[in-house]
């Protein structure tokens, strides 16, 4: 009797432990999510407060401390922007490049995939032309552009031709580098369990360089708009990149940003729809916000 009441008395020491532990997680919950609405909130006060702290003192300076036609301000941007809206000539430009960018990114992003996927698969391949991928990465992408200009002409394929060189070359080293790093041993358990080609593919090792791929894929976004905008800088007839340089031919600098604000949406855009792939790709990935190293 007194050996049960012995055993009795450590248990529930350890269950009454073991609730008041429970409760003060529970307690200290809500503040380590606390965040939630009002940190997003503040972010969102702080970042307008920024962008419109900086198109005040951007409007102040122009005219009175620097030159108006140099950087234009905010106003007459806005006045730009409609005139060219209304007019057409914004649309029709942006559709173009647009055009470029949503032929080549995704025809550089798949194939540069499968092609660092194909090359961690089979040494051989890798060993024969590893040498001859760097040499030609080594060329610089927009050097390329007058080259694809002479084989394409001058419509919107040459632009989507620099895209895909640009794109291809990110998504390829990613993907490599992730089947690099593949552990092995994955790939020999998901054998063991039966698993087929397919399978372990798709399966074990897509998803073990997930991370990689994604990494390649929104890196390359701004390289995609930049292999348009070259191109469209060095020959073309329409396109935002043939806006730009046209406006800055004869100091419309209102026009100039006009045409910068609209690439700088686009990419916005692009990276918004990445995040959604991301998010459903690495849904099973544990997201870090942020590392706090304590000194």
């Amino acid at each position: 009797m007194s050996s049960m009441c012995g055993t009795t008395a450590p248990t529930r020491q350890l269950k009454s432990d073991m609730s008041t532990d429970r409760q003060s997680q529970i307690r200290r919950t809500p503040t380590l999510s606390q965040p939630g609405w009002r940190r997003n909130l503040k972010i969102h006060a702080i970042r307008i407060f920024i962008v419109g702290g900086f198109f005040l003192l951007w409007e102040v300076a122009s005219g009175r401390w620097i030159e108006a036609f140099l950087i234009s301000s905010p106003s007459k941007i806005w006045k730009a922007f409609l005139q060219a809206f209304q007019s057409g000539e914004l649309i029709n430009n942006t559709w173009v490049t647009f055009q470029e960018i949503g032929i080549g990114f995704p025809i550089g992003a798949l194939t540069g995939i499968w092609t660092g996927y194909i090359f961690g698969r089979s040494k051989a391949l890798a060993d024969i032309f590893e040498p001859i991928i760097i040499a030609l990465y080594g060329v610089p992408r927009t050097a390329l552009a007058p080259l694809f200009i002479v084989w394409l002409g001058i419509g919107i394929w040459s632009k989507v031709g620099v895209v895909f060189i640009l794109v291809f070359f990110l998504n390829f080293f990613n993907t490599y580098a992730g089947m690099k790093q593949l552990d092995q041993e994955f790939v020999d358990l998901a054998r063991l369990m039966g698993a087929n080609r397919w399978r372990l593919s798709f399966r074990v090792i897509l998803p073990a360089v997930s991370p990689y791929i994604i990494t390649g894929f929104k890196t390359s976004i701004p390289f995609s708009v930049i292999g348009a905008i070259t191109g469209e800088f060095i020959a073309a007839t329409e396109g935002l990149g043939y806006y730009i340089r046209a406006a800055a031919g004869v100091f419309r600098t209102a026009d100039v940003f006009v045409g910068i604000a609209v690439l700088m949406f686009i990419v916005i855009l692009m990276n918004k729809v990445a995040d959604l792939i991301e998010r459903r790709v690495l849904r099973w990935q544990t997201q870090t916000e942020s590392v706090q190293v304590q000194g």
